[in-house]
């Protein structure tokens, strides 16, 4: 069975437990992936194991070992990370009518692929017993779908024209209107929801169109501290509510970096991570850059920076964030 990431619901109710994800579209891929896991979490599955490309032989050993169940054994998601390369043997090898009837064993295929031919005796077999998702580029009318549906916590009297405006700002381009979203749900979910109106979402997205806080995050980590200092100041310009997804961007670098630079291999620990390839060697620079005593102070100072925006210390937010920037720069 093979459905478009654009009407998966109209499919993953009555599909079978095996899933193989596809497509250009790397946001698509991401929300088809949780979407897969809130279905099989419904389903009574409750462990998950990751494999990737260095790990595939292991990919039978693991069905094998867990293929029989039990009455109280956890049903369990072994999730293959495709990330180079055609489809290997090990993976297509896999498919058959049997793989269907481990009632407690799903399979999500994460590939990095554009484009699948489904013509080979394996493909139509994999077809036959899976749900095979693609995720390409939306047609603009499959776009407009796509942002109504996530921004269901916008009030029904006016989500169309933020739709509307949504879509004409980063028009084709999923990734930005992503961030747009979260920016959105942290202004409009936040105590003072009841008091906002149209023109306040509008305004923050036309106001918020010069930088996007997500642009932080290359600026730091490519040493760019200028850069940085001048999107803060568009921000606090433009943006008051911004400060809680400024405060996740700077936890997210730290975080990374520390346990990163921990890791026998930083950059296969960034990648199982989810650190999109075109960001790995940023992170890897910048990691070179930072000493372990370095980032646990950074992090101890982003805790600060989060009770300064509560108010729970006496520090104002964006002197405190401007001064961290500047220590995450180059030394």
């Amino acid at each position: 069975m093979k459905c478009e990431a654009i009407n998966l619901n109209k499919h993953i109710g009555k599909s079978p437990n095996i899933f193989f994800i596809f497509g250009s579209e790397i946001i698509l891929k991401n929300h088809v992936k949780s979407r897969i896991l809130e279905t099989l979490a419904s389903r009574g599955f409750s462990e998950k194991i990751i494999l990737s490309d260095e790990n595939f032989k292991e990919i039978k050993s693991t069905i094998a070992a867990n293929a029989g169940g039990s009455l109280f054994s956890s049903k369990l998601i072994i999730e293959l990370r495709h990330s180079s390369g055609k489809v290997p043997e090990v993976i297509s090898e896999i498919f058959s009518d049997e793989l269907n009837n481990y009632e407690n064993i799903s399979i999500i295929i994460y590939s990095h692929l554009d484009k699948v031919s489904l013509v080979s005796k394996w493909a139509k077999q994999m077809e036959s017993i899976s749900l095979v998702v693609e995720c390409k580029k939306l047609k603009s009318f499959e776009e407009q779908i796509w942002l109504k549906k996530n921004l269901s916590f916008i009030p029904d009297n006016y989500r169309n024209e933020v739709v509307k405006l949504l879509s004409e700002i980063n028009s084709g381009n999923l990734v930005a209107q992503q961030n747009e979203i979260e920016l959105l749900k942290l202004l409009y979910l936040d105590s003072d929801k009841d008091k906002k109106d149209l023109s306040d979402i509008t305004n923050h997205m036309i106001n918020s169109a010069e930088f996007s806080p997500f642009e932080l995050e290359d600026a730091i980590l490519q040493g760019k501290t200028s850069k940085a200092l001048e999107i803060i100041k568009s921000l606090r310009k433009a943006d008051s509510y911004s400060g809680p997804l400024l405060i996740w961007i700077m936890a997210k670098i730290t975080n990374l970096a520390s346990i990163a630079s921990k890791h026998k291999s930083p950059q296969m620990y960034l990648k199982n991570s989810g650190v999109w390839q075109s960001k790995i060697n940023d992170y890897l620079s910048f990691i070179k850059n930072q000493t372990n005593d370095d980032l646990n102070s950074m992090q101890k100072k982003i805790y600060e920076l989060e009770l300064s925006l509560k108010g729970l210390i006496k520090k104002d937010f964006w002197i405190e964030l401007e001064s961290l920037i500047c220590q995450l720069g180059p030394n």
